[in-house]
């Protein structure tokens, strides 16, 4: 069935390419209906009901593999960019050694970066925004023009939009959010050539640093890693020459945070350590900061540093008023405190602790924090089945199934798969529980990524 009624503008689009990368069906049928492609027009292309194509645009995913394979048929898109078989991603190309390469030199360089920042060294800027912001040019066009003066309330509205982001991102996970974001930090780096006063240009660097902070942990909850990279990069620009110190150490906790979450753990706790200099005169961010040290130390070669990180964090805390202090932090809290800990220990065998702290953990969870709790739950479980307690694990991990089902985020394989491993080792034997881990795993691969549990 012929797409020519289809713009190709449609498929050059940041947002939409995001999209696919993480089978956001949704806004790929918005930016269709943007387009002038009406609902009965993508019914007909993927073979669905008008009705299916108005659920779908309401917010409900698309899972079905074969539901999937359809749509991409119908609307004429690659496979490999949804990251599904019979087809490479031709823009990932993951198995390109020269690809990998280029990416571990990136991801050096970001961190050299960092540290000559943080360290006081001569850091040659010249280059920097092309350097670090090749991937933020994809997103949307810019205003015609700047707007005339900038004034204090302006900048306090890009303050609310980071509130309400993270409001979302808390509750649901980050996934359907980046191109906006994306797109809002581009835009407002256009107040910048307007005239203002020096008090609301410092400020306005270090909001812009909070934004493009935003939004590269947003493009990592989406899996884009090298556009978070892209985004934190510029964020230290920003950051540099901005009233706001503890927002480059908001930013390299955030950069941190994704390589803990997909890439190099001895990288991440260099981050967490680089931020946590920046973050002396703050105890609730420097507890931030050592708490996620520990974590990352536990994972990486610093096992030997992990207990005095885990204590030093957990005393900052302890002494930090949190109301009174950095307000991009304010969210961190006891369950935070008590989750993080729990999770170091499970990461080194402390299996007792770890279940004590992350039960505590969840129930001090307010009923806004779904991703958080469906991490902990996740982990509480895994710490259960090491114990033997086979009831109480499957029962946590149904639970933490059933809540991340409305969490959008691709840090939801990494954080489940220690508990999908346990069931795993259950399923293959012939353990009195195998059938109840077998239907947990299945829950687990419906809400990261369809396969089938071997028996």
């Amino acid at each position: 069935m012929s797409t020519e009624d289809i713009p190709p503008a449609v498929w050059r689009s940041a947002e939409v390419r995001d999209a696919l990368a993480v089978r956001d069906i949704g806004t790929v049928y918005r930016v269709l209906r943007e387009h002038g492609v009406s609902q009965s027009r993508i019914a007909q292309l993927t073979g669905q009901a008008q009705s299916e194509v108005s659920d779908v645009l309401n917010g409900r995913a698309v899972r079905s593999y074969e539901l999937l394979a359809r749509i991409a048929t119908g609307l004429g898109i690659p496979r490999g960019w949804m990251g599904m078989a019979g087809e490479p991603d031709p823009a990932a190309e993951g198995t390109d050694p020269a690809v990998e390469e280029d990416e571990k030199a990136k991801r050096r360089r970001f961190l050299s970066y960092a540290g000559s920042l943080v360290l006081g060294a001569e850091v040659d800027v010249s280059g920097s925004a092309d350097l670090f912001a090749a991937e933020l040019r994809r997103f949307g066009e810019l205003p015609p023009t700047p707007p005339g003066r900038v004034g204090s309330s302006d900048v306090a509205a890009l303050d609310v939009l980071m509130g309400s982001l993270r409001q979302i991102d808390q509750r649901y996970g980050g996934v359907g959010q980046y191109g906006t974001v994306a797109a809002a930090a581009r835009r407002a780096e256009r107040m910048l050539e307007a005239s203002m006063s020096e008090a609301v240009r410092s400020d306005l660097l270090g909001a812009l640093c909070k934004l493009h902070a935003t939004a590269g942990w947003t493009a990592v909850e989406n899996g884009l890693l090298a556009s978070g990279n892209a985004h934190y990069g510029r964020a230290l620009d920003f950051g540099r020459d901005g009233a706001d110190p503890l927002a480059i150490a908001r930013t390299l906790y955030a950069a941190g945070r994704a390589e803990l979450d997909f890439g190099d753990p001895n990288s991440a706790l260099k981050l967490f350590q680089l931020g946590s200099i920046r973050a002396e005169a703050s105890p609730l961010v420097s507890s931030v900061l050592q708490l996620n040290s520990a974590w990352a130390a536990a994972h990486g070669e610093r096992r030997g540093s992990v207990r005095r990180m885990l204590d030093q964090g957990r005393a900052l805390h302890a002494t930090a008023e949190i109301e009174a202090d950095y307000p991009m932090f304010r969210w961190f809290g006891e369950a935070d405190v008590l989750g993080l800990t729990g999770s170091v220990q499970l990461v080194v065998g402390e299996h007792e602790s770890a279940a004590l702290h992350l039960s505590r953990a969840v129930a001090a969870r307010a009923p806004g924090e779904v991703r958080s709790a469906v991490f902990e739950l996740a982990s509480l479980a895994e710490a259960k089945f090491a114990l033997g307690d086979h009831a109480s694990a499957v029962r946590h991990g149904r639970r933490a199934v059933l809540l991340a089902g409305g969490v959008r985020s691709a840090r939801l394989r990494g954080r489940l798969a220690g508990l999908r491993r346990r069931c795993a080792e259950l399923v293959g034997s012939r353990h009195a529980w195998r059938d109840c881990a077998e239907e947990l795993a299945l829950g687990i691969d419906g809400v990261i990524a369809p396969r089938p549990v071997p028996r």
